[in-house]
């Protein structure tokens, strides 16, 4: 099978690094890839992933097999519409992409077909959302309807931080178009954890449950970012949890998808609160997360292949009893990022020590670049991710930090508790 995947981020690589064990594969192409793959597996020509019409002759030239589609971008922007009648696309459709797409859409869709999820009001009007915000008790969630590479969400502790996150995405437009509409929703408490599903347009097969850190610093200190660590297995993620989870939350999701015409090929991601053993859904995302995709497919048992389970969602034929076995043990990730980030940071850091030839060790790239005499250089505000396999959670987060202390890379962070909360 010869497969393009697009996408440039540690998710991409760890995918990149999956998809190469199937023993269908004859040949991948990463578009634009990064410094962890293999120049020879670069698509050489330059692509505009804005314009659908390019690709879609590029991907006919080549003759793929399968398109991959990593980040939500090129998929709320039409991507496998534009393909649909070239090659399987594992990706949603442009209707189905809503669900990330709008915030707006993904809500009111929630509430149409019983999702557990917190109550909202959306407003395009700056006065009647301040308005809105001065009638309620603190913290109070404020979310950018559009796209926000994860950080158009701000969950503000009192009213002033309330009125200064509103006035960022309505009056000052540090988010553009996407924050010109925002959704103020009923604060839920409880512990977050994320389960990604694997649907065909009927079927809906979850992985394991893992759990992100979306702050930037120890402690959930400081801004929201695209995700700084994760880890599973998730210790308040059981059985019964995931029941109600695949009953109320995936199966639902796919059936209102089916409905709005828009049957869900892809990764469906449900963010959830968790709270007295139930869950409530904070958002939906219509691809794999990162950074948990890095912690996620090293667990996948070898048995598993992920290329053949991708190719299948895609071609709408997943077997309704397909299960997703995990070897024992855990995964934990920790995302090493350039100082300054999720705000304005430097570029062109030199990195060293960053090739491993353990088994229980990964680096994912992310914002890196490698030159031809094999140096490597950030790109990015996020660089790489180191990941560990370990007995248990504890043995996993042990090897990772051990492994980051030989870095010892001047310009970068990272935090130091990703996963102290599970232990």
């Amino acid at each position: 099978m010869k497969v393009l995947l697009i996408g440039s981020g540690g998710r991409e690589h760890a995918l990149y690094w999956k998809i190469k064990q199937s023993p269908l594969l004859t040949e991948i192409r990463v578009f634009p890839g990064n410094g962890g793959i293999p120049f020879t597996d670069l698509v050489q020509e330059s692509l505009d992933l804005k314009n659908l019409t390019a690709v879609a002759d590029y991907v006919r030239r080549e003759s793929y097999d399968l398109v991959v589609v990593g980040p939500e971008d090129p998929l709320v922007d039409g991507i496998a519409d534009a393909l649909e009648s070239i090659c399987p696309v594992f990706g949603p459709s442009r209707g189905a992409a809503q669900l990330e797409g709008s915030k707006d859409y993904s809500k009111q869709f929630m509430q149409k077909y019983d999702i557990p999820t917190a109550a909202s009001c959306t407003f395009t009007d700056f006065s009647a959302a301040l308005k809105y915000i001065r009638s309620l008790e603190p913290p109070i969630v404020i979310k950018t309807d559009g796209l926000a590479a994860g950080k158009g969400v701000v969950v503000a502790p009192d009213l002033s931080a309330a009125e200064e996150g509103l006035r960022d995405r309505m009056e000052r437009g540090i988010f553009g178009s996407a924050g010109q509409k925002v959704i103020i929703e009923e604060f839920m408490e409880g512990e977050e954890t994320s389960i990604f599903a694997l649907c065909d347009g009927t079927h809906a097969i979850p992985f394991m449950a893992s759990q992100d850190h979306k702050r930037a610093f120890d402690g959930d200190q400081g801004p929201n970012t695209g995700g700084m660590g994760a880890y599973l297995p998730v210790p308040f993620v059981n059985a019964d949890l995931m029941k109600q989870v695949q009953t109320e939350v995936l199966d639902r999701a796919m059936a209102g998808m089916r409905s709005e015409g828009h049957p869900y090929r892809g990764l469906l991601y449900a963010g959830l609160m968790v709270k007295g053993g139930r869950a409530r859904v904070v958002e939906f995302n219509v691809r794999f997360g990162d950074p948990e995709t890095q912690a996620l497919l090293p667990l996948l048992a070898d048995s598993v292949d992920l290329l053949d389970l991708l190719y299948k969602c895609a071609v709408g034929q997943l077997p309704a009893n397909a299960r997703l076995e995990f070897r024992p043990g855990a995964s934990l990730v920790v995302v090493v990022a350039a100082e300054g980030y999720p705000g304005s940071y430097r570029k062109e850091i030199p990195l060293k020590n960053i090739d491993t030839a353990q088994s229980d060790i990964i680096f994912f790239h992310a914002g890196t670049r490698r030159t031809s005499d094999g140096s490597i250089f950030s790109t990015g505000g996020r660089i790489l991710g180191v990941t560990a396999l370990g007995d248990d959670l504890r043995a996993a987060r042990l090897k990772v930090y051990e492994t980051l202390e030989k870095i010892k890379t001047p310009g970068v962070f990272y935090r130091q508790d990703i996963g102290e909360k599970a232990l």
